[in-house]
């Protein structure tokens, strides 16, 4: 009897970074995140959000899903740059998340 050959690793939106291990949530083309020289990554509203916290002057636009682009905005608001690294202390405000910035002033 023929096996099923193994799962493959699902792909990934344009948003996620290649170091963050966290998957997708939600469909690939939620948000689109621009930069401040208007470069896009299209990609779930997860990674949109972790997208918008780590680079200055990030933008986000609407995509496919109603409401992403605000939910992803509302949550990149506590959300430190860079997440997934948590190896080093976090002191400076460039290190930190908009609330917690937000909250020591």
């Amino acid at each position: 009897m023929d096996q099923d050959p193994a799962p493959q690793p699902a792909e990934r939106c344009t948003a996620a970074h290649i170091e963050d291990p966290t998957p997708c949530q939600g469909p690939h083309e939620a948000v689109t995140i621009l930069d401040g020289a208007g470069n896009a990554a299209t990609g779930c509203e997860h990674h949109g959000a972790r997208m918008l916290a780590s680079i200055d002057d990030a933008r986000i636009e609407p995509g496919s899903v109603v409401g992403a682009a605000t939910r992803a905005f509302a949550a990149s608001r506590t959300i430190r740059p860079f997440c997934w690294y948590e190896d080093a202390p976090r002191t400076e405000p460039s290190q930190l998340s908009h609330a917690e910035n937000t909250h020591r002033a």
